[in-house]
């Protein structure tokens, strides 16, 4: 048994997690396995119809309704700071403007903002419908657990007509053939994308690969990770893992194993034992998806989300 990981101190400065090569100074927050294999090459390519979608995107809402919703919880984050930029994902939890998304999104930009509070240069962009995109501020009060590698944060919802929150699922005990589709805005571009999957496996401990300019070919290990069988992209780290409609976790890592495509997530077990610690009161708004509950399922220790493990302190 490999022991947990202990919470990292707020000076911590992880290696800038941007993955190489879009445009000199702007890139990918993500981890991943090794270099991914190459899908078709128009999935990324923005849909006729739908400027804000790929089409990729289209194919997964056209065999699954439901999917369609998710440009209504799936966000687009932007972090900046001078001459560099980084993209990647997340999804709204609450009508507060909680947003999950990953710990090395965030982690080297935070910039404190009084005693125990700090936050994230840049925006978050959220596309309701198909043609269009909408823009928040900066990411505000961000708690970060590096373990883990999940994040929340909160944004300003005021110029965000038409987003809506996720709605909350879990997965079984056996996770293995959970039919799965994950959102987020891939490669960095103002479209968002899913793809559909499979999960194969619970981990308790994980081990990555990152893709960064500071740390290429270092290696780092995470705990309470499922993996699922789906070919995820670059810039989706962050975004939502659904099952029928509901939300099953965070994306955070992808790459290929023998040539078969791997997504690695955080459970929405650990999510939500987060989010309910450390958010108590938006917790109580949550809406759940029909099935079993978190309640029925047990926790892994490695998913454990202890507030204090959070760091900035409250």
């Amino acid at each position: 048994m490999v022991p947990p990981l202990p919470p990292e101190p707020f000076n911590a400065r992880r290696a800038m997690l941007i993955g190489l090569g879009a445009v000199a100074g702007v890139g990918l927050l993500g981890l991943r396995s090794s270099p991914r294999s190459s899908g078709p090459e128009d999935d990324l390519a923005a849909a006729a119809a739908s400027p804000a979608r790929t089409t990729g995107f289209v194919r997964v809402a056209a065999e699954q309704p439901w999917a369609e919703r998710l440009g209504r919880c799936c966000g687009l984050v932007i972090t900046r700071r001078p001459g560099v930029e980084g993209r990647g994902s997340c999804v709204l939890l609450d009508r507060f403007g909680t947003i999950a998304l990953t710990a090395h999104q965030v982690e080297d930009w935070l910039v404190e903002d009084g005693p125990g509070r700090v936050f994230v240069e840049g925006e978050v962009r959220f596309a309701p419908g198909p043609d269009h995109l909408l823009v928040s501020g900066r990411l505000e009060a961000v708690r970060v657990n590096g373990a883990l590698d999940l994040a929340f944060a909160t944004i300003d919802l005021a110029p965000l007509a038409g987003v809506e929150p996720v709605i909350w699922g879990t997965l079984p005990v056996g996770v293995g053939g959970v039919d799965l589709v994950a959102a987020g805005w891939a490669e960095g571009h103002e479209r968002l994308h899913a793809a559909a999957g499979r999960a194969f496996m619970f981990r308790d401990y994980d081990q990555e690969t990152y893709t960064s300019l500071g740390r290429a070919g270092a290696s780092g290990q995470f705990r309470c990770k499922v993996v699922a069988r789906l070919e995820a992209h670059p810039g989706m780290s962050g975004g939502g893992v659904f099952h029928e409609g509901a939300l099953v976790g965070i994306d955070n890592a992808n790459g290929p194993a023998d040539d078969i495509p791997d997504l690695r997530f955080t459970p929405s077990w650990a999510v939500w034992d987060a989010y309910r610690k450390l958010y108590p009161d938006r917790a109580a708004t949550a809406v759940f998806a029909a099935g079993p509950r978190f309640e029925q399922v047990p926790l892994p220790l490695s998913c454990r989300g202890e507030p204090d493990a959070f760091f900035p302190p409250p």
